[in-house]
């Protein structure tokens, strides 16, 4: 995992781009589930469709939560960064030449 927050955002991206065409792939893989002819087998194959959309819709809800995580996480950097540097900036300042706190 990165340490640069943009580039975990980045990321974040991508998995809710990857979680849209999840949707859109269930909604496509649905559509074809209309189909007319009755059989078992296409009672199966419904069957099949509608199961397939389902778990394209659960892998899109679990792209959603990777990417909410995701700038979360790159919050948490950031805020970790910040403090950092308060500290560093704080040290900085009351440290002597000598390395002694003053």
């Amino acid at each position: 995992m990165s340490d640069d927050p943009e580039q975990i955002r980045a990321q974040a991206r991508r998995a809710a781009r990857l979680a849209t065409e999840a949707r859109r792939a269930a909604t496509a893989v649905a559509a074809n589930g209309s189909i007319r002819w009755r059989s078992q087998g296409a009672d199966r194959y419904r069957k099949k469709l509608t199961d397939r959309a389902a778990e394209f819709r659960r892998r899109a809800d679990d792209l959603d939560e990777l990417s909410r995580l995701l700038y979360s996480h790159a919050r948490h950097v950031e805020d970790h960064e910040h403090a950092i540097g308060k500290v560093v900036g704080f040290v900085e300042h009351h440290i002597d030449p000598l390395g002694f706190l003053s």
